[in-house]
């Protein structure tokens, strides 16, 4: 699989082109799906898990859920020494999104539950989940800088946090003597979207001036969403977009790539739900795709892309350039 060295004054790790996110671990009660699910992204050589600390808090009895079956998972496998373990933390209340959580007993609250419902005394790579850029970075990156030198977190990023932020506050720490964050989370996928998209504010999507400033930076992105929702593998097999919530991905860009989408896997191959991967492992800059299954067969599926890149003719092709 390609990997990314990210590596520090104490840590490194090799992180994977294919991380599995776990959203969608919803219930406390069905570690048996669940375990399957990491069980097969496990076999086909994964070893990134993505979990938040906010995860299924919009259902009931849902918060704690994804990082408590992850948790048990580690333990019953004892394969913690082998994963790395990507969470976040400081994500605003559902109900109120405009509420900032970025203060220090926010961010320590949020790890030390993090941590232990994973049942581990680190997270590999810890993100801050939101901004609030009305917070200067000089308050947020003492606050991080003192999980890293706890050993708490081994490696800091940044989720929906725009380039020009995160450039702000590596500066920052480096004339302050502090880890920076060496990693980021936005939003990312062959299919182009906005923050309208998903009616929110906090969210980053790539767009060309984030693109080009990763391309010119050596910082590696996580990228959610990296399949838009199973825009591209559900509508190439003929589903209904009227009758998906992936339909928020339409437009008549998105539908020219879905062609190309098509075309390519008729020519190739190879599966729609795997080309949208490919099409991220091809980028100027390494990235690594956050994807989901619900099933195991599109896990097995899936990482067929570990190894996957398109030259840039093809990736222009599928980008709709001509």
């Amino acid at each position: 699989m390609f990997t990314f060295k990210l590596k520090n004054d104490r840590y490194e790790l090799d992180l994977p082109a294919l991380s599995f996110g776990t959203a969608s671990f919803e219930r406390k009660d069905s570690d048996e799906l669940y375990f399957e699910l990491l069980d097969a992204y496990y076999r086909n050589g994964g070893r990134c898990i993505d979990t938040a600390r906010s995860y299924c808090a919009w259902l009931e009895d849902g918060a704690d859920s994804s990082e408590t079956v992850i948790g048990r998972w580690l333990k019953a496998r004892g394969c913690r020494d082998e994963m790395i373990i990507s969470t976040k933390g400081g994500h605003p209340p559902y109900d109120n999104m405009e509420q900032s959580r970025l203060s220090r007993e926010d961010i320590e609250s949020d790890i030390t539950r993090s941590l232990e419902l994973l049942g581990t005394d680190h997270a590999d790579i810890y993100f801050l989940h939101r901004d609030d850029e009305q917070i200067p970075v000089c308050d947020i990156m003492p606050i991080l800088n003192d999980l890293y030198q706890s050993g708490r977190a081994h490696f800091l990023g940044a989720s929906n946090w725009t380039t020009a932020r995160i450039e702000e506050a590596n500066r920052f720490a480096s004339e302050n003597n502090m880890e920076p964050f060496r990693v980021s989370q936005i939003n990312y996928s062959l299919a182009h979207c906005s923050t309208d998209t998903f009616g929110d504010p906090t969210v980053v999507c790539m767009n060309l001036r984030e693109f080009r400033w990763y391309s010119r930076h050596d910082i590696p992105v996580m990228a959610y969403c990296p399949q838009a929702k199973g825009f591209f593998a559900k509508l190439a097999k003929g589903d209904s977009v009227k009758n998906l919530p992936e339909g928020q991905f339409t437009s008549t860009a998105n539908l020219a790539r879905l062609a190309r989408v098509k075309q390519l896997s008729e020519q190739e191959h190879i599966p729609p739900a795997v080309i949208p991967l490919g099409y991220l492992n091809s980028q100027p800059f390494f990235v690594s795709s956050v994807f989901a299954a619900s099933k195991a067969w599109q896990i097995d599926e899936n990482m067929r892309a570990q190894d996957l890149r398109f030259d840039r003719k093809t990736a222009a092709f599928l980008e709709y350039i001509t």
